[in-house]
């Protein structure tokens, strides 16, 4: 067999270039059209017979098929072209299935994909979740099999789950840490919980760290090496990916930056609603505030308290000419990019996204951090809006779920450079 990686990879280790070559045709064949053997060896750089090798591998693992050519070729110059069909083989997309499943305190979604990374299904559950972690859980499982029921996939076809969680989750044992916003969410083991209803392996990550795989997957930073992502809503927090990779620190709480202390609080401590300083001053509730505390604001005051205007409602006005509205945005705008220039000065990430439901005002609220940024940081750092709404936990659980697959079945394929 001639050599088709470098002698580093490779010495003493046959089987070990075995399994790499295999992992190269397998990326090779992932999410493409059916493909002869020669147009896999031009892609992945080895020999012919080195792919066929690789393929019956594939094939017999269940990962691809072959699939003639029906009837006759054509030439380039259009003529038929009798003869035998070239053999193609094409990936099992649909071989076995992932899931995805985000958790919040007002929704349930899961969405099941298959080995390609296709969405094949979705189901959503939206509710108040404020009961117990029992009923949370119930309620997680028949999402679950309504949704397994809606795409008639046995539950022994779903090789891989993961879940994303508010809070800090301790990745060992799968348990949730500190989950203010899911009462009766502290200490459920949810890896266990769900992994008796199910079959496979279950994944339990920090729901934004989910949302940042799935940006670097699908989103607005694909193909960026550092980014942090901040979701922005009820509360505020990051996920990181410094060089390629997710960044959870020695005890899962990176990016927890609604606790950052920048305007000269005492402690960090967190309010009656689990609410730290910074989600104190930047979360919907501190617009609403900001907006409703302001003079001169009857267009938006005269049927409604402060408390109850919405953050959503703020930012109509300020699009529609309110002084006092757009005077709101422009200070909370201040506040996260002090928070923010925190975060950048350490990291300088190649790009900022912006996701969560505040992050809906759009394009204007965005060029008002850019400008409360530029004092504060010594470059001016990419900033883009989440393309992937609030899907974008489990987008990113599905992302999880493969990886796991793909470790668990060819483990040298999360080596190569056009996986996430």
């Amino acid at each position: 067999m001639s050599k088709e990686v470098g002698p580093a990879e490779v010495t003493g280790s046959p089987a070990l270039l075995r399994e790499i070559n295999c992992a190269k045709v397998f990326t090779a064949l992932r999410g493409r059209p059916p493909q002869r053997l020669t147009e896999l060896s031009v892609r992945t750089g080895l020999s012919r017979p080195t792919v066929a090798q690789a393929v019956t591998q594939l094939v017999e693992g269940g990962w691809a098929e072959y699939a003639d050519e029906a009837g006759t070729d054509q030439t380039a110059a259009g003529r038929s072209r009798i003869g035998r069909p070239a053999r193609l083989v094409r990936f099992r997309g649909r071989a076995g299935y992932v899931l995805g499943i985000d958790i919040g305190p007002h929704k349930i979604l899961a969405v099941l994909a298959d080995l390609n990374g296709e969405v094949v299904a979705k189901r959503r559950r939206d509710d108040q979740f404020a009961g117990s972690g029992e009923e949370v859980l119930a309620a997680v499982r028949q999402t679950i099999t309504d949704l397994l029921g809606a795409a008639r996939v046995r539950r022994e076809d779903v090789w891989s789950v993961a879940v994303g969680t508010p809070g800090i989750v301790d990745k060992p044992s799968g348990a949730v840490r500190m989950a203010p916003s899911l009462p009766g969410w502290h200490g459920i083991r949810l890896a266990g919980a769900l992994g008796r209803s199910l079959r496979c392996p279950v994944h339990v990550e920090n729901d934004v760290n989910l949302a940042v795989i799935a940006e670097r997957w699908r989103g607005v930073a694909v193909g960026v090496h550092t980014v942090v992502f901040v979701q922005w809503g009820a509360r505020i927090g990051a996920g990181l990916i410094i060089g390629d990779r997710l960044h959870r620190g020695s005890g899962g709480m990176a990016g927890e930056i609604g606790y950052l202390s920048v305007f000269g609080e005492p402690d960090i401590a967190s309010d009656e609603a689990g609410l730290g300083p910074l989600e104190r001053l930047v979360g919907a509730a501190a617009i609403s505030s900001a907006a409703g505390s302001r003079p001169g604001r009857p267009a938006l005051r005269a049927d409604r308290r402060p408390e109850e205007l919405d953050a959503e409602a703020v930012f109509a006005a300020a699009r529609t000419g309110d002084v006092a509205a757009a005077g709101a945005v422009d200070t909370v705008a201040q506040r996260l990019a002090r928070g923010l220039s925190a975060l950048l000065l350490l990291l300088d990430p190649d790009m900022v996204v912006l996701g969560g439901g505040v992050s809906a005002a759009g394009e204007p609220l965005l060029d008002a951090i850019r400008t409360h940024l530029r004092p504060l940081t010594f470059t001016e750092p990419v900033l883009a809006l989440s393309v992937l709404g609030d899907e974008a936990t489990a987008l990113g659980a599905v992302r999880t779920a493969l990886s796991d697959v793909e470790r668990r079945v060819l483990p040298h394929a999360a080596q190569l450079p056009d996986l996430p």
